[in-house]
């Protein structure tokens, strides 16, 4: 752990300070609270390599100007930015602690103390064994399952993992309403090698289909509300076809699903599905329902 806390101070350092010599980055790494002995070129190339590895971004040394800096790839990836994230949020802690009156936040995502150990049977290649809390069903279920992926979504963790009952395939559970967990004693591997990209393609949120398939969505939003959704996308597949002064056109490669109806009524008049009819029209009914309801 501390060599992956040294290497986000790293990243976090070069990202803010830009391009330092390695005698720079000591003066700097004196007064973390990570510090321990200074960077040496051996053990410093060492994290740089680490770095190269695991991250997508890199550390090169300039001759020109005799210092290095970091060289960040155009692609996102979400973990490497949650781990950036939570090392800010670490390095903050005692001003944050003490300016707490000054700050506001949001409920952390639910279901985080489970991670480590949906991990380790991961790492292991072991089962979880569970007590499950269904909502729909109010009972709790012990429940033997193979774990496959993570994914956070609106403040939870929730696990796709394979049950070995009552039947076989993925099934998505919330980490949240698990509990008393441990790992099966025997190794357990999926029966399937479905990539998490191939489980959520298309996919809004946690919602999965087997049948149905991504259509390509349309939709236009008016006024101010475009900068909001340029800033923070509704998905992953958001990309902007058509732009004027007083509205942009974005479009979706997305299975209609509640969440996503959902999300679209989020933004009421600012937003205007243009197509297909289909999604168009579930839109109008869902509005003409609430218009009962007032």
């Amino acid at each position: 752990m501390s060599k992956l806390n040294k290497c986000l101070y790293l990243i976090n350092l070069l990202q803010r300070r830009g391009p330092m010599s390695l005698e720079e980055i000591n003066e700097h790494f004196r007064f973390s609270t990570l510090y321990d002995g200074d960077f040496h070129p051996r053990t410093f190339a060492r994290y740089k390599d680490f770095i190269l590895e695991n991250f997508p971004c890199e550390i090169e040394y300039d001759p020109a100007i005799r210092k290095y800096q970091l060289i960040q790839d155009d692609v996102e990836e979400p973990l490497y930015e949650y781990l950036l994230s939570a090392y800010h949020i670490e390095g903050m802690t005692e001003l944050a602690i003490k300016h707490r009156d000054k700050i506001f936040l949001m409920a952390s995502p639910t279901g985080v103390e489970k991670v480590q150990t949906v991990l380790e049977a991961i790492d292991r290649k072991k089962g979880i064994v569970s007590d499950y809390w269904a909502y729909n069903k109010k009972t709790v279920k012990r429940l033997t399952i193979i774990p496959y992926f993570l994914k956070t979504w609106e403040q939870r963790w929730y696990l796709v993992a394979e049950p070995l009952n009552p039947h076989h395939g993925q099934s998505v559970f919330a980490l949240e309403r698990m509990e008393n967990l441990s790992l099966t004693d025997e190794k357990m591997l999926p029966s399937s090698g479905i990539t998490v990209k191939e489980y959520f393609d298309g996919s809004f949120g946690v919602n999965h289909s087997d049948t149905d398939r991504p259509e390509n969505i349309r939709i236009k939003v008016y006024g101010t509300q475009v900068e909001y959704i340029r800033a923070l996308p509704l998905h992953e597949s958001q990309k902007e076809v058509e732009t004027s002064e007083e509205w942009s056109v974005f479009e979706y490669r997305i299975i209609p699903c509640y969440n996503f109806y959902q999300q679209l009524l989020w933004h009421r008049e600012r937003l205007e599905v243009l197509s297909p009819e289909s999604v168009r029209n579930e839109m109008k009914r869902i509005i003409d329902e609430l218009s009962k309801l007032y």
